[in-house]
């Protein structure tokens, strides 16, 4: 078996060359100075190429003329960071006010109400929606239809999402109740650690699908009209620009009347056409 042989240090113009070539493809800020960052990440891409230094790397993105690796690269880049129920209080009031206001539109009955994960990661935060959504389903007078989108830049992430497979560290956030009801837990599957694996249940999962996309640019993504979108601790990675395009391109698919979710720390500059109802939570008027 061929051994690769270590990669050499990265220097610090060839992070700022990696830097902004993910900026151009997706909107994504990283501080090129974080090196050791760069280190890590690209050295795993290099393995994954069969690649034993990085000049030859630099010279597939040069010529990188379909876009594939600038992708790949973005993917190695990003960090994806995510927990069922993260920011609760969301779901909270989603379940106790939020469902009601936007069934008066007909949402969930007359037609679907639509739930996007615009930065979805490894899904848990969509299919923690999905959970307060089958709950009201299933109480007496509730919810008859939904739809669950899920996007994400990330090509291997969105095939976990879509999976819905996670091991038992990664189901913290999930209390006893929603994990009866809404997990299966592997007889067979285990991780290394001998713990099983759990997957979200096919009266969740029928209602989901993953599709990538570039919030940086979502010109290609149109079949969306979204009742509550979640954008989350996403924005922050962005510049100035990108953010409001990002912002723009998410509430133009929000249906009149939409929720839009944001993480507690990123900020929304005011619009006519944005209403707080609480930190973090907007109305789309």
């Amino acid at each position: 078996m061929k051994m690769v042989a270590p990669p050499l240090k990265l220097s610090a113009q060839e992070c700022r060359f990696l830097a902004e070539r993910a900026f151009a493809f997706a909107g994504v800020q990283i501080d090129p100075r974080n090196q050791d960052f760069f280190q890590l990440r690209v050295s795993r891409r290099l393995r994954m190429l069969g690649m034993d230094n990085f000049d030859d790397y630099m010279s597939l993105l040069e010529s990188d003329g379909t876009g594939n690796e600038t992708r790949c690269l973005t993917e190695a880049l990003t960090t994806h960071t995510t927990s069922f129920f993260r920011e609760c209080h969301q779901y909270e009031w989603l379940q106790k006010e939020g469902l009601q206001r936007l069934s008066a539109s007909g949402a969930g009955f007359e037609r679907p109400l639509v739930v996007w994960s615009a930065a979805c990661s490894t899904g848990a935060e969509l299919w923690s929606a999905a959970m307060i959504l089958e709950d009201a389903a299933r109480a007496r007078g509730g919810l008859r239809k939904y739809q669950l989108i899920g996007t994400d830049i990330s090509r291997p992430v969105l095939k976990k999402a879509a999976g819905a497979t996670y091991k038992e560290i990664e189901i913290d956030g999930l209390g006893d109740a929603h994990r009866c009801r809404y997990l299966m837990r592997s007889t067979t599957a285990t991780d290394l650690e001998k713990r099983p694996y759990y997957r979200i249940v096919p009266e969740l999962r029928q209602h989901a699908e993953f599709k990538w996309a570039n919030l940086s640019n979502l010109s290609g993504f149109q079949d969306c009209a979204a009742d509550v979108v979640f954008l989350r601790n996403v924005l922050i990675y962005f510049s100035e620009e990108v953010q409001q395009r990002a912002l723009n391109g998410v509430i133009d698919r929000m249906r009149q009347g939409g929720i839009l979710m944001t993480g507690h720390a990123e900020v929304v500059s005011p619009r006519p056409y944005l209403r707080m109802i609480r930190p973090s939570i907007y109305e789309k008027v």
